[in-house]
């Protein structure tokens, strides 16, 4: 069987991870759905399906066992159910005995075709139509091309009056996309991760630092994910800042550090974001496992993280597998812009880094601690940027010189 085009091959083998978008057809009318895998979990998965507006339904998530049929079809089973909440969550849901019964012997079977899975779900009281598909690849359309490290810096001044930009995320490479670190290690099944991965890296990290960390607390949850972001395990969320200064700065410290292995790298990317997405997706609470997809602002407390403090560090969080393709998708539907990005000149990297530290702005500020430090000596050798020279030290004695005393010291003063 064909993989899924553009991304995925072999989908049905699961070589990589999956995720499609469409819809279902059930008693309560059309759908809009989501169908979840993860790559080291090839056999399970999770189908969501949610109403649109004005309809009040809630939606519903189902856990789903994945098996390919002789014939090539793909088969999802399922296994668990999980309603959609008021805050738009997963929560397991208790059913009947009858509705418990219905659910178990519903099946679904897709059916590659040239351009969508299509199938039907079937159940002993009936069936109905579902049409899947992956999320068109898009890239960001609004890109200003800098011819040097000053005309950055002038976009950075416009792009704040003229778009709203807030906020900025540095990439190495301009043909990198907006995607997180779960996403890109092969995870989609953001409920899996929030049931699974979550709970052990609490607990760690409670034995670690020593302090009491309390799910039931939404600053708490906050403080745990930014410490999993920040010290390198996958998570839903992709680092921002406040500041296109220090979102350059990633950016071009990136592709230094990278240059020898991205030989064909010609320009770093700094992508903003208007400050009207920001805030109409700023939910009171956002909830990761969520039945619907989503891109949204995460507040997350510096509280035991000097790193996220210094680099005025904010969050995006998702549970959609390409977060630039979706960002150009809303774009597309309210007619305004919601993503800008400059590409910067990797030829301007020392002038760049050299200029950023006039403005205090270095990898020993934004990483305190010594591995900050050796980070910056590090861009400075590589990039054989200019650097003060040191202060001077005051000299020893002379050998044989005795050091005046403070006795001495004074009466030379008075004379």
């Amino acid at each position: 069987m064909n993989g899924y085009y553009g991304r995925c091959p072999q989908i049905f083998l699961h070589t990589m991870p999956i995720q499609l978008f469409g819809h279902v057809e059930t008693r309560l009318g059309k759908a809009h759905a989501m169908l979840c895998a993860d790559d080291d979990l090839p056999d399970a998965g999770i189908f969501h399906y949610w109403f649109a507006p004005p309809s009040t339904q809630l939606g519903l998530a189902i856990a789903v066992s994945l098996r390919t049929l002789d014939s090539g079809e793909l088969e999802l089973v399922p296994r668990r159910v999980f309603s959609e909440a008021e805050s738009g969550g997963l929560v397991p849901m208790r059913l009947s005995a009858e509705n418990a019964a219905l659910a178990l012997n519903t099946r679904l079977v897709l059916e590659h075709g040239p351009d969508a899975y299509k199938g039907r779900w079937t159940d002993p009281k009936g069936g109905g139509e579902v049409v899947l598909n992956d999320l068109p690849p898009a890239r960001v359309s609004n890109v200003h091309a800098c011819k040097d490290w000053a005309d950055f810096k002038a976009w950075a001044s416009e792009v704040r009056v003229e778009t709203g930009a807030a906020a900025f995320r540095g990439h190495g490479s301009n043909a990198f996309t907006l995607q997180s670190t779960l996403h890109r290690a092969g995870r989609t099944n953001v409920l899996r991760y929030w049931m699974d991965t979550i709970p052990t890296f609490h607990m760690h990290v409670e034995a670690i630092l020593g302090t009491q960390i309390d799910m039931s607390k939404p600053g708490d949850i906050s403080v745990l994910l930014g410490l999993a972001q920040h010290h390198g395990l996958p998570t839903p969320l992709l680092d921002w800042t406040g500041s296109p200064y220090i979102a350059a700065h990633f950016a071009l410290a990136d592709a230094l550090e990278y240059a020898a292995s991205r030989k064909d790298v010609t320009h770093a990317r700094v992508y903003g974001l208007s400050k009207d997405f920001l805030g109409s997706n700023s939910p009171d609470l956002v909830t990761l496992p969520a039945c619907k997809p989503y891109v949204s602002c995460l507040s997350v407390s510096p509280r035991g993280n000097p790193r996220l403090y210094a680099q005025q560090g904010r969050f995006l969080v998702s549970n959609v597998w390409n977060v630039e393709s979706y960002l150009c998708k809303i774009e597309q539907v309210i007619g305004k812009t919601v993503l800008v990005a400059a590409d910067i000149p990797v030829t301007e990297v020392a002038t760049a880094l050299e200029d950023l530290a006039f403005m205090g702005i270095t990898a020993a500020s934004l990483f305190p601690g010594l591995d900050g430090v050796g980070r910056m000596m590090r861009h400075e050798m590589a990039g054989r940027i200019a650097k003060a020279p040191l202060p001077g030290m005051p000299a020893a004695p002379e050998a044989g010189e005795r050091p005046t005393t403070r006795e001495e010291s004074k009466g030379s003063d008075a004379s």
